[in-house]
């Protein structure tokens, strides 16, 4: 399930006050965390399912997107969705690559807050902690099992694109990502059915990678 009681209890954003009691000044080397870091970094194939709520501040009801997230690590992230349209997205060290049901490719937009969310998703669903470190300052409160944890752009244009992130979840599973611009602008993310070490056949490879 996704909104376990204990992830409701934690709710992101409401129960995280960013501020010194919640600063995590060394994540890498923190004993509360280091343990969680480790699991949730992509060192495993891994595919899930996701369901994405974008609210606007013009639309009384959120934008609904549904799909599946694949990652194999040394190749990169693959998101497909498959509502309301079928696109796949393909995120590796070459950049951000689109892909219709086709087959055919296309360059990414060139829209910067685009870009700029698709990075900061992918550091997260990754879980590349350096990399984290190095574009957010972190923030971290548990309660029990569940947990969340609070990233602030270290650059100011990348925090007027995206805002804060918080992403949470309970034991080592992550259930729920969150871009909050302000009250009336975010994504939600709600993810589930994780599988780690899956085995991708040479087709799903070359259809969702590159």
């Amino acid at each position: 399930g996704l909104f376990l009681g204990a992830v409701t209890r934690v709710a992101a954003g409401e129960s995280l006050p960013i501020g010194p009691d919640t600063l995590l000044a060394d994540p890498a080397h923190d004993p509360a965390w280091s343990g969680l870091f480790s699991v949730l970094a992509a060192s495993k194939t891994r595919q899930s399912q996701f369901e994405e709520r974008r609210y606007f501040p013009f639309r009384s009801t959120p934008v609904v997107l549904k799909g599946e997230i694949r990652i194999i690590p040394d190749r990169g992230l693959s998101l497909r969705y498959l509502e309301p349209e079928h696109r796949v997205m393909i995120v590796d060290a070459k950049g951000l690559l689109m892909r219709d049901d086709e087959g055919h490719d296309r360059a990414a937009p060139s829209d910067a807050r685009a870009q700029a969310v698709t990075a900061a998703l992918v550091s997260i669903l990754r879980f590349d902690l350096p990399a984290l470190q190095k574009s957010f300052v972190m923030y971290g409160h548990q309660d029990g099992h569940a947990w969340v944890l609070g990233f602030v752009p270290r650059d100011p244009s990348l925090a007027n694109m995206v805002g804060t992130l918080f992403v949470s979840g309970e034991g080592t599973r992550l259930d729920r990502i969150e871009m909050k611009k302000s009250a009336t602008q975010r994504i939600e993310i709600l993810i589930s059915g994780t599988r780690e070490g899956v085995i991708f056949p040479g087709d799903v490879i070359e259809r969702f990678f590159r």
